[in-house]
């Protein structure tokens, strides 16, 4: 996949986002933070946007907030060497899931489990983050990308970013 001109998602970021990689979900309204979980993400061919997987009925408020701000930061990391990025952008729409993301959901809740078993975190430890009642796809169009990998890099534009 090749980004499309102007966007910040290209074919190596995507394959990131979609790995088993924790997703923490921001939203906020009058200055109130709220946070949330992913349950995956699915990048569309040429970068222009991203699909978010959320529980509504586990996390309302982000997914209130999300629709009534219009804006979103969401935090990918690999839990087994913190490289981490972060993409802010517009929630487009809230709606439901389409087959593709129902199966990609199914995919990284599976995916996630076994990373995180692998580091010693049991599956019914980590169950509760991988809920799959009320799931709720977010269409969000990418407006900025940040390294967040502790270390010199950290918080820089990903178009900074150097081998």
């Amino acid at each position: 996949m090749q980004s499309a001109p102007g966007c910040l998602i290209d074919a190596e970021l995507a394959g990131f986002l979609e790995s088993p990689v924790m997703i923490i979900v921001g939203t906020g309204l009058g200055g109130v933070p709220e946070i949330g979980r992913g349950l995956g993400a699915l990048v569309e061919a040429g970068g222009a946007a991203l699909h978010l997987v959320v529980s509504a009925w586990q996390w309302p408020r982000t997914v209130s907030q999300a629709r009534e701000s219009g804006t979103i930061a969401i935090t990918f990391a690999r839990p087994t060497d913190y490289v981490t990025y972060q993409v802010k952008g517009q929630v487009e729409w809230i709606g439901p899931l389409t087959p593709a993301l129902h199966a990609r959901a199914a995919r990284y809740a599976a995916e996630i489990a076994e990373v995180l078993a692998g580091l010693g975190m049991s599956p019914e430890l980590t169950a509760p983050w991988r809920s799959k009642r009320d799931l709720v796809a977010l269409r969000i169009r990418p407006q900025q990308a940040f390294v967040q990998t502790p270390g010199p890099r950290a918080g820089h534009a990903l178009a900074e970013r150097t081998g």
